[in-house]
């Protein structure tokens, strides 16, 4: 009998449906989840975007927009992790990210990916 795939938060073992369905945790943490972002949203400043967020389909000056916590699995370590609405925020209005970028590692490598730039960027 095969082993059965476990929670990629709280390593519980969980059914393969559950797996599929949740993208790899357990229904608790995915409630978790769920729950804890209910009320995190941030209201956007559109005119703080960036000049080619504005040219994009979705910008609409007079419309109401709210961040919200994005959770994602990161890509380096596999680690559970959230970019939150006060990050995007920071993003997208003070750094003048592009709107639909998103985060593809967690806060721990992320700042080690900073570090080795910078690190390079130095000693070239």
């Amino acid at each position: 009998m095969p082993a059965r795939p476990a929670c990629r938060n709280c390593r519980t073992p969980i059914l393969a449906l559950t797996a599929a369905v949740t993208g790899g945790v357990c229904v608790r943490c995915a409630g978790k989840w769920r729950h804890a972002t209910k009320h995190s949203a941030v209201l956007a400043d559109q005119s703080a975007w960036s000049d080619a967020s504005k040219r994009s389909r979705s910008y609409e000056p007079d419309a109401t927009i709210h961040y919200f916590d994005e959770f994602y699995w990161c890509e380096r370590c596999d680690a559970p992790s959230v970019f939150t609405a006060i990050q995007q925020k920071h993003a997208y209005e003070v750094e003048k990210r592009y709107l639909f970028q998103t985060r593809k590692l967690c806060d721990g490598c992320h700042a080690l990916s900073k570090a080795s730039q910078r690190a390079s960027d130095t000693s070239v």
